[in-house]
């Protein structure tokens, strides 16, 4: 069984180490709402209190609103600083 604790953890960490060795201040990463994007930025926060998703939503007619509340969501839960 996987030890999804210390999954969370390595990844956390990979991220960690790539924006510092880039000598990055911080992530900026793309928020469409959807589940990739909710992990990519829970994973990132956890890495850097410096990060930024930037909201952009499917241009579905028929998930842009949903996407976008969903992105607006896991921004809030999270502490994500959205633009």
């Amino acid at each position: 069984m996987r030890d999804y604790a210390a999954e969370y953890e390595k990844r956390v960490a990979f991220i960690r180490d790539l924006v510092q060795k880039a000598g990055a201040r911080g992530i900026v990463f793309g928020n469409s709402g959807g589940k990739d994007s909710a992990l990519v930025g829970i994973l990132c926060k956890a890495a850097c209190s410096d990060t930024v998703g930037i909201l952009m939503p499917c241009e579905s007619k028929r998930n842009f609103g949903m996407d976008l509340d969903d992105g607006n969501e896991v921004a809030k839960q999270f502490q994500i600083e959205t633009r």
